[in-house]
């Protein structure tokens, strides 16, 4: 519940890894994330306190030199807090749209950015810019300044690496030899060596004084994304996405241990007193290691990938959210915390890592099962994992046992990926729609197929059971509606009107009404049985809607933004009565884009989802009224 934006009563999640420091002190580990600066024990790894950017965007940070202070850089603004309160000291526009990284000059006195245009330095008592000048013409993608201040190494995407002059704003140096771009550079204590790293897989240390190669340190087998001297300057750590962080003596270019993660390694940072290395990785995992020995002395797990959907269980306890690390992610609505992960060791093997993700999920009405349906994000239908017979991972229904976290089983027998799942009220059934353009009923009992629905043109991308399960509302790609009798397995009726894909549809209490979402930037309630439509709410394109039917007969609505219009839209979730078409609240707080929203069914809470990797949830009854939970 740490820096909670107005209305939202929790946060499930930390953001994703930007960045990791150390205090000078060592006393504690700062991480820059999606959605501020979390501040941890650097022992325990316990959070001490969330740096709020106030929804910017944070970018960079830096401690000063005493460690009393930490800058940290959004995309129009730079923010000093001071460390022991917590709050913000000073915060002063960058209009030129700095990012990271941002630097405390040796003296505390000057802080260095990056803009579009070239290198910034700013007074850091008064917040003054004092002078701006052009030190790269490709994009900088890294920076380091020396030990006296003086000189400001940059590295880019050319794969160039160039020293600069402060004081005199000259180039005085290129480094060439990377082959690759440049994601790394670091300054050696002592000023005299300069590690570089990238693209190439390779490691490569640089006398200062005369700009000629040391040595190459060869070992990672993929890009190499951090390195960082030890205080003594004797030890290189690197990281890289291979998986793997090295410990190289910088003297003799000997590799000298090597610590395994689990997934690529985007961070690494030495203690200042030089015995405790922390790793960030790829999937968002903190490391302690033992320099000395090797060992890992701690893991922390709270940071996660970006997160693409989400749904509340039937009873409202528990909010499932996916995840493109091919896991699912079960959170206890009333405490916040992460109660288990659904996942499977074929879905995360060497082969299916981060190619997989899960498209639609859908709890059976006791809660017990979770449906899943996973899209295949290569692009290919016969991508192939693991054992799972030869058949895409992305045609494949998994079903998934809420309580232990295990998968009980799998439906093969679309031809396409899977796009939509659905489960009948009575749990019996469960209705999946792929990009074969068909329908398939399946009995949950003996996970055969019942039944199979024609007549699709596009695929089939959202389904909805009526709530006495005698109906059945599909929605395709290109924007038709069409409604099945789920005992006779025949077509009723098509609706027309909408002009793209469909998003989500929902039928009232008593089953006369359907509503129906579109990426057309529309949401439409039908009258059932004629298929007239007897209201429309009309967004911008790419608007993104869902629908609450209340046991009081009031009808909810929340819009969002994805990838269209103004980025400020994106991270706003806004809140309609649909009968009377008013617009009711609008919440905002999320950092990122809002990729998903899920309304309790009590009605009483919305959960928001962000592409900055976490679930935001929401107390609506304070502002409209308790709203009469179904029974």
């Amino acid at each position: 519940r740490w820096g909670l934006p107005e209305g939202a009563i929790a946060r499930l999640g930390k953001g994703y890894i930007k960045g990791m420091q150390y205090s000078p002190d060592g006393s504690i580990l700062a991480i820059t994330s999606s959605v501020g600066i979390w501040l941890y024990d650097a022992t325990t790894l316990q959070e001490l306190a969330l740096l709020d950017e106030d929804t910017d965007y944070c970018y960079g940070m830096s401690f000063s030199p005493d460690g009393l202070i930490l800058a940290s850089g959004s995309f129009n603004a730079i923010t000093l807090w001071d460390v022991t309160t917590r709050k913000q000291k000073m915060k002063f526009s960058n209009s030129l749209g700095g990012s990271s990284p941002i630097l405390f000059s040796p003296d505390g006195l000057t802080l260095v950015n990056r803009d579009y245009k070239g290198i910034q330095l700013w007074d850091a008592k008064t917040g003054i810019l004092i002078k701006t000048f052009m030190a790269h013409p490709i994009d900088i993608t890294c920076m380091s300044l020396s030990p006296d201040g003086k000189m400001l190494v940059i590295g880019s995407r050319d794969s160039g690496i160039r020293l600069w002059d402060i004081n005199t704003e000259e180039e005085k140096q290129k480094l060439t030899g990377h082959t690759g771009y440049v994601n790394s550079v670091m300054y050696s204590p002592d000023g005299k060596m300069i590690a570089s790293s990238g693209g190439d897989h390779t490691v490569r240390l640089w006398d200062t004084e005369t700009g000629k190669l040391i040595n190459t340190l060869i070992g990672h087998t993929k890009t190499v994304s951090s390195v960082f001297f030890s205080m003594d300057g004797k030890t290189l750590a690197t990281g890289s996405s291979d998986e793997t962080v090295r410990l190289w003596n910088v003297d003799s270019g000997k590799e000298k241990k090597v610590l395994g993660h689990m997934d690529g390694v985007n961070y690494v940072a030495f203690s200042p007193d030089g015995k405790t290395l922390a790793s960030a990785s790829l999937h968002h995992t903190i490391r302690l290691w033992d320099v000395k020995t090797g060992i890992l002395k701690k893991t922390h797990k709270g940071h996660a990938y970006s997160v693409g959907d989400i749904l509340f269980s039937p009873d409202g306890k528990t909010l499932a959210s996916t995840s493109v690390d091919a896991t699912i992610r079960l959170w206890d609505t009333k405490t916040g915390l992460h109660k288990k992960d659904l996942t499977n060791q074929y879905l995360v093997s060497d082969k299916a890592k981060n190619k997989i993700y899960f498209e639609s999920i859908t709890f059976s009405p006791d809660g017990r099962t979770l449906a899943t349906a996973s899209g295949d994000k290569t692009g290919h239908p016969n991508y192939l994992i693991g054992d799972l017979e030869n058949q895409s991972a992305s045609e494949i229904i998994y079903l998934w046992d809420t309580q232990t976290g295990e998968m009980k089983s799998t439906l093969k027998g679309h031809t396409g990926y899977v796009e939509s799942v659905a489960f009948s009220p009575d749990g019996q059934t469960l209705a999946s729609g792929s990009g074969d353009t068909t329908i398939l009923l399946w009995n949950i009992t003996t996970e055969k197929q019942k039944k199979t629905f024609l007549g699709h043109t596009a695929s089939v991308t959202s389904l909805s059971f009526s709530r006495d399960g005698k109906m059945l509302a599909s929605g395709s790609k290109n924007g038709a509606i069409r409604l099945w009798n789920t005992n006779a397995g025949e077509h009723i009726q098509t609706l027309t009107g909408h002009t793209d894909e469909i998003g989500r549809m929902l039928f009232s209490l008593d089953g006369k009404t359907l509503v129906s979402t579109s990426v057309d930037g529309t949401l439409r309630l039908w009258d059932l049985p004629t298929g007239e439509q007897k209201q429309t709410l009309t967004g911008y394109k790419g608007t993104i809607w869902n629908v609450l039917f209340s046991a009081n007969g009031q009808t909810l609505a929340s819009e969002f933004g994805r990838a269209f219009g103004n980025i400020n839209l994106w991270r706003k979730i806004h809140l309609w009565d649909v009968v009377k078409g008013q617009h009711k609240k609008t919440f905002k707080g999320h950092t990122g884009q809002v990729s998903d929203v899920a309304f309790s069914p009590d009605g009483r809470t919305i959960a928001s989802v962000s592409m900055d990797s976490t679930v935001l949830l929401w107390d609506i009854t304070s502002i409209l009224g308790t709203l009469d939970s179904e029974e």
